[in-house]
């Protein structure tokens, strides 16, 4: 069974794997993804939300946008 890693412990442990540009910024609750520019991209519950989920929300944020761009 694969051991799914909290989000806030990755980014402590530098281990969030997020597309350039993109950073958390977490609070007493919640994490905040946000792309370049600083919008929100999705918030999370800093205590419940896993490494994986916010990582795929923001590579698919930033696949979405680089597509727009282009």
């Amino acid at each position: 069974m694969v051991e799914s890693v909290s989000a806030l412990d990755a980014h402590r442990n530098g281990k969030l794997l997020l597309p350039p540009g993109h950073t958390i910024e977490h609070g007493a609750d919640v994490l905040l993804l946000r792309r370049v520019g600083g919008s929100v991209v999705a918030a999370f519950n800093a205590g419940r939300a896993t490494s994986a989920e916010v990582e795929k929300n923001a590579w698919d944020d930033y696949e979405q946008n680089n597509r727009n761009s282009a």
